[in-house]
């Protein structure tokens, strides 16, 4: 398998076409602390063209596309059910998306959600000034080497694979010259590591997956902007923005315990920048 692939990267640019197409897909289970309440681990694929290369998760992906079949229902009861079937199907999701490499090269498109909000902003990709040390381990079966960064105030500590001459990584990880096939943040928050490398399906894109609906363009600044005021919201707060469309109200809201937290702050979450 090993041989394969690095005979697929040596072929790399014969396969130049005017769409992009994903060559290899790389995928990584995420050890993470959402919110500092308990850990989760959260599947995600990275997705590489001759160019570009796009990073999500494929739970999110497969829960809108089997989601939006449920809309087409007559029944809403049997709907609602589904749907609850569905989180139960899919329970750790995120909707983050990150395409690199466009809209144009040296360039990264963020796609995520804030509420009930889709938006997306566009950055150049943040310059990685890594530093290289002698810490050598193997990951998925290749023989990995250490850099650690700072990106957007986390510090990372990364492994990548001299043998993988693919500069991505998880997130907007990269600039190396290997892949990055393991990655942790300084306060062990966020843990990648790979778990499967190989040829992508036929005929999968470099590309946004489905979404509820078309995300908003915003600047970064803003993006972080509305993420912090939605940090400060009661649960209440929250219920109302989602609602707003629908005009209903919202009375009260409990846990699973039926105690109620209607004016109570939901667990802030971490994310993968601070800044």
């Amino acid at each position: 398998m090993k041989k394969v692939f690095i005979l697929i990267l040596l072929l790399l640019p014969l396969w130049l076409g005017a769409q992009e197409k994903a060559v290899y897909r790389i995928t990584y289970d995420c050890d993470a602390l959402r919110d500092n309440k308990a850990r989760k681990t959260y599947r995600w694929n990275l997705d590489i063209g001759e160019a570009t290369a796009v990073f999500y998760n494929p739970a999110n992906r497969q829960y809108l596309t089997e989601s939006e079949e449920l809309k087409h229902s007559e029944d809403v009861m049997a709907a609602i059910a589904g749907l609850q079937q569905l989180w139960a199907k899919y329970p750790n999701m995120s909707g983050l998306q990150v395409l690199t490499g466009k809209p144009e090269a040296g360039k990264y498109t963020y796609v995520n959600s804030i509420g009930a909000d889709n938006l997306k902003y566009e950055e150049p990709l943040p310059p990685l000034d890594w530093t290289l040390t002698d810490s050598v381990k193997t990951v998925c079966g290749y023989t990995c080497h250490q850099a650690k960064a700072g990106l957007y105030g986390r510090v990372w500590t990364v492994w990548y694979a001299p043998e993988l001459p693919l500069s991505y990584g998880p997130y907007v990880l990269g600039g190396l010259p290997g892949l990055i096939l393991e990655a942790v943040d300084a306060d062990g928050i966020f843990h990648f590591t790979a778990v499967g490398i190989g040829q992508a399906p036929e005929n999968t894109k470099v590309e946004f997956g489905p979404s509820l609906e078309e995300p908003v363009k915003c600047t970064r600044k803003k993006y972080l902007s509305l993420r912090k005021l939605r940090a400060e919201q009661t649960y209440s707060e929250q219920a109302k923005d989602i609602l707003a469309a629908s005009g209903a109200k919202v009375v009260k809201i409990t846990d699973a315990s039926g105690n109620e937290i209607t004016n109570q702050k939901a667990p802030r979450k971490n994310y993968l920048d601070l800044e």
